[in-house]
């Protein structure tokens, strides 16, 4: 893809996209409160990680086959090893299969049987950076880094379609009523399809597409089992994440902090909001959840704030803002050091990240290669009944719908960056949160009390975000490891993609 780099390398031409929008305010509206109750105590909570138990296992020998180990405390699993070891983003389930990308910078995709581990298919892409998948009506949905957008059936893993779109993409699809929705860089995209696009869009088809500095990327919208275009709409830069589905409504926060609400079945945009969104939002039954950048006296500080369905801030904050040093430029990203992440992005071609990656407009996040845009996922919630869960540095938090913060765990351990994000975001149980961290934990915590379920090691960094299926925790890690922990319980379940599912915006 040397060609097409250079040409997203290139300075786009600039022309003026004219758009109907509302557009909103930033901040909430009246007064905001500090998110704890006036005399009600927050639960603290302190966790050793040093305690954990070590998971016994050392890099598989063989490559994509399945190692067996067991603990000290008769807890089974396995491990493969994937070709590269490159970092694994969050694998995904489906009838009883789980899919994998090789990681940054490889060009396969896998399919293993997730009870054994063993290899059902394996796929090879065209270009590199196959990202975490999401699967819905038998389809199995991922993009490349560069450049391209695969649809594959499956339980064979045959290529239905795939599109090259643009040149980096560093965010997932989603999938909703046999709709796939996904951001790439405007301009560069030479596919064929027809497109119908609302009139203030432009015709967003390829190399034809008109942009302009503040609308530099495109929400696409297309037909799951056909590939065709159904609408384009324009954003501000790459999504942080991945869009969010919910409700009929498509909800994304794009990385220069911008948000968007668009109808998911025609593309109209009904608000965007300049918000210093930090990560992606959260649609729930009271409102839709972001998490917001503020800085104070030079210093990040992050905080929860709900909106309504109309992008309207609540009076209340769901949490109260918190120091957050792991926003700033230079902080380490989970399991991925600077230097790890510079020789990352050489072996894919990019000495610096390409124009058309926009990531001089990521200035409220740690992101300013394209490898941590292609991993970033901040501090994004998770919600279970009238709970909030989220991870804010080395702490665990849990606040309650009605602003209270209701308990709090420190973390503390070896091997724990300081001023770092510690942990991806939290996959929700029935009655248990589950983590990953960048020292290579996989913990369990109680979402009532925060007390502490289990703690195993792996002794191998984790970027991403676990999943959950049949009583099984399934993480990638930043070196090329795909780890199944059998936790035996019940609990461990749906949380089958990035998010919860294939809309990545799972409500419990």
């Amino acid at each position: 893809m040397k060609n097409a780099r250079l040409m997203g390398s290139l300075t786009l031409s600039l022309v003026t996209l004219c758009t109907a929008t509302k557009t909103l305010a930033a901040g909430p509206v009246g007064p905001v409160t500090t998110g704890v109750k006036p005399g009600q105590p927050v639960r603290t909570i302190e966790l050793n990680l040093d305690k954990a138990i070590p998971i016994p296992m050392q890099r598989p020998k063989f490559e994509l086959k399945a190692t067996v180990f067991k603990t000290i405390d008769n807890k089974e699993g396995w491990a493969i090893s994937i070709p590269g070891g490159r970092p694994i983003a969050t694998p995904a389930f489906w009838n009883g299969m789980l899919f994998v990308g090789g990681g940054y910078g490889s060009h396969e995709f896998y399919a293993f049987d997730a009870q054994s581990g063993a290899l059902a298919w394996k796929y090879t892409t065209g270009d590199d950076g196959p990202t975490a998948a999401v699967v819905e009506d038998g389809l199995c949905a991922f993009n490349t880094e560069s450049c391209t957008v695969y649809v594959l059936d499956a339980k064979t893993g045959k290529l239905v379609w795939q599109e090259w779109l643009g040149d980096p993409l560093m965010s997932q699809p989603a999938i909703y009523k046999g709709k796939l929705y996904m951001a790439y860089p405007a301009g560069q995209s030479h596919g064929n399809n027809q497109i119908s696009t609302n009139s203030v869009h432009g015709n967003g088809n390829g190399k034809n597409e008109s942009i302009n500095a503040k609308y530099s990327h495109r929400l696409l919208c297309a037909d799951l089992k056909t590939g065709k275009h159904l609408w384009t709409h324009p954003i501000t830069a790459d999504a942080i994440s991945a869009p969010i589905i919910n409700d009929g409504q498509v909800l994304l926060t794009c990385q220069d902090g911008t948000s968007f609400c668009l109808n998911a079945d025609s593309g109209a945009e009904l608000w965007q909001k300049a918000n210093a969104g930090t990560s992606a939002p959260l649609a729930t039954k009271q409102g839709i959840v972001f998490t917001q950048r503020e800085d104070r006296k030079k210093l990040a500080y992050e905080s929860l704030q709900v909106y309504d369905k109309e992008g309207y801030a609540r009076q209340a904050m769901a949490a109260p803002s918190s120091p957050a040093p792991y926003l700033e430029k230079g902080s380490a990203m989970n399991g991925m050091g600077k230097a790890s992440m510079a020789q990352l992005d050489s072996s894919v071609g990019f000495s610096t990240a390409p124009m058309s990656a926009q990531l001089q407009k990521a200035s409220g996040i740690p992101v300013d290669n394209v490898v941590g845009g292609w991993a970033y996922q901040g501090s994004r919630v998770a919600t279970k009944g009238n709970t909030f869960f989220y991870n804010n540095g080395t702490n665990i938090r849990s606040s309650a719908k009605d602003s209270n913060l209701s308990w709090t765990a420190n973390v503390s351990g070896k091997g724990i960056t300081p001023n770092s994000q510690l942990f991806s975001p939290p996959a929700v149980g029935k009655e248990n949160l589950y983590l990953a961290s960048s020292n290579g934990h996989i913990l369990s915590v109680n979402q009532k009390n925060g007390s502490l379920n289990f703690d195993y090691s792996t002794n191998n960094p984790i970027t991403f975000q676990p999943a959950l299926a049949n009583g099984n925790v399934y993480v990638g890690t930043s070196n090329g490891i795909v780890i199944c922990l059998k936790t035996g319980l019940k609990d461990a379940i749906d949380w089958t993609a990035w998010g919860g599912n294939a809309q990545h915006n799972k409500e419990e």
